[in-house]
C-alpha cells in the first residue's frame, strides 16, 4: 500500500471512529425556587445535587441547569435549589464554587463570564461502581453598580393602562416613552424607561424576561439588543407589541431574549 492510500485510510478510520460515538444523554431543568428566593438580594447561591455513576458535565446559566452524562448511566437530578437566578452580566461578581459531599472528584471547569455567555461548568469524575449522589454549592454577589441601575421598585399590582413604576429607578413612567413586560398581552411586572433613555443592560432579575411592550406619550421608537451594550441581534420597534415571539431577527426570537435597549 502506497502512502497516498494509508493517509485516506488512517482519515476514513478516524472519521468512523468519530461517527461512531454516541451521543452525551443530557437532561434540562429550572432549578427549584428555595425557600428564601429573591432575585433582587445582593447575595445568591445554588445548591446542585445530582446523582452520578462515572462522568458528568454540569452546567448552569441563569437558574437553567444542564446534566450532560458523558460516562456511565443518565445523570439523575436530586433536588437542586437556587436562591436566585444567576446573574448574566458585568453585575456578576464574587463567583465561588465549593464542593461539599460525594466520593467523586467534583471540579470547576469554567467560572461564568463573558465569553462563555455566563455560563458555569463544573465536572464530576465517580468511576466507582453503583453510582452515588453528590452535591456542590455555586454562589455569587450582585454589584448593581457596575451598570448604573438599582433594583427595581416594583408593583406587580397595577395594569397596563396605569404605567407601572421604572424598573430602574423607581420613579413614576408618566410621560413619553416604554413599558417592558414579564408576561404577554402587557400582563405581569414591569420595566419602564423614558423616551432618550439607554440601558446597556436590564440586570439579572429583568433579564431575558420581557414577554410584551407598550408604548407610552409620544416615544418614536425602541431599539431592543439581544446582548448587553446594545450587542447581538438587535430590532426596532415602533409600535405596541403585546407577543414579543412574533419579532423574530437574525433567528433571535426576542421573547424572553433582550438584555439593553434604547429609548427614542
Amino acid at each position: 500500500m502506497d502512502r497516498s492510500s494509508q493517509k485516506s485510510l488512517t482519515h476514513l478510520l478516524l472519521v468512523g471512529c468519530v461517527l461512531a460515538q454516541p451521543a452525551l444523554a443530557a437532561e434540562q431543568f429550572r432549578a427549584r425556587r428555595a425557600r428564601n428566593w429573591d432575585e433582587r438580594a445582593s447575595e445568591g447561591r445554588c445548591e446542585i445535587r445530582v446523582w452520578v455513576d462515572d462522568e458528568v458535565n454540569i452546567f448552569l446559566e441563569g437558574d437553567l441547569v444542564t446534566f450532560e452524562t458523558v460516562r456511565g448511566q443518565p445523570a439523575r437530578e436530586a433536588g437542586t435549589e437556587c436562591t436566585q437566578p444567576m446573574p448574566r452580566g458585568a453585575s456578576l461578581v464574587d463567583f465561588q464554587f465549593r464542593g461539599i459531599d460525594g466520593r467523586g472528584q467534583v471540579e470547576l471547569i469554567q467560572a461564568p463570564e463573558r465569553r462563555n455567555g455566563y455560563r458555569a461548568w463544573v465536572r464530576i469524575r465517580d468511576p466507582r461502581g453503583g453510582g452515588e449522589e453528590h452535591h456542590f454549592r455555586l454562589s455569587w454577589r450582585q454589584n448593581w453598580s457596575s451598570y448604573g441601575n438599582q433594583p427595581p421598585d416594583r408593583n406587580p399590582g397595577r395594569g397596563p393602562d396605569r404605567p407601572p413604576d421604572r424598573g430602574t429607578g423607581g420613579s413614576r413612567q408618566d410621560g413619553d416613552g416604554v413599558c417592558f413586560y414579564r408576561e404577554r398581552d402587557y400582563r405581569g411586572e414591569a420595566f419602564c424607561a423614558r423616551a432618550g433613555e439607554d440601558v446597556n443592560n436590564v440586570g439579572p432579575q429583568w433579564n431575558d424576561r420581557f414577554r410584551s411592550v407598550k408604548f407610552m406619550g409620544r416615544a418614536r421608537f425602541v431599539e431592543i439588543y439581544s446582548d448587553e451594550n446594545y450587542r447581538g441581534a438587535g430590532e426596532r420597534l415602533n409600535r405596541d407589541e403585546p407577543d414579543l415571539s412574533r419579532v423574530v431577527r437574525n433567528g433571535v426570537n426576542f421573547d424572553r431574549a433582550i438584555t439593553s435597549f434604547r429609548v427614542r
